[in-house]
């Protein structure tokens, strides 16, 4: 039986460290950004199908249109069990992440994405919240 783990927040709310982290314990795949293109769903479909557990760090995530849209492509796959792990909406903490992150280009991009974000930012059913701790 495969587990997919969603970690989803903000941009630069620690999606991408948890992730890390979360793969050093597990040794699950992570995937990141899934939505983007597209082509990493197939990769995620085919790990899941082979029962391998995995994570996936999307920002995109914070809406549920965008959490349905998942589901429909995972849902059919027999075994698979979910979990949800959120950072807080927290707008002041992971702007504030923004502008003091080291190696980050494109800030202000960042920071639009979580102006758009954050008045729709939705916690799923069952979900853990964290909070976003300053960099």
């Amino acid at each position: 039986m495969a587990q997919v783990t969603f970690v989803i927040g903000l941009c630069c709310s620690g999606k991408t460290y948890l992730a890390e982290q979360l793969k050093k314990e597990t040794g699950a795949e992570v995937f990141e950004n899934i939505l983007a293109d597209g082509s990493r769903l197939p990769a995620l479909i085919e790990s899941l199908r082979e029962g391998k557990d995995c994570i996936v760090d999307e920002v995109r995530f914070c809406l549920p249109a965008y959490r349905q849209q998942i589901l429909q492509y995972l849902s059919p796959i027999a075994g698979v069990t979910m979990h949800w792990i959120c950072f807080e909406n927290d707008l002041e903490s992971a702007n504030w992440n923004v502008m003091h992150r080291k190696n980050k280009a494109d800030p202000e991009g960042h920071l639009d994405i979580n102006l758009r974000l954050h008045p729709h930012y939705k916690y799923p059913a069952n979900a853990k919240v964290i909070p976003i701790e300053r960099i």
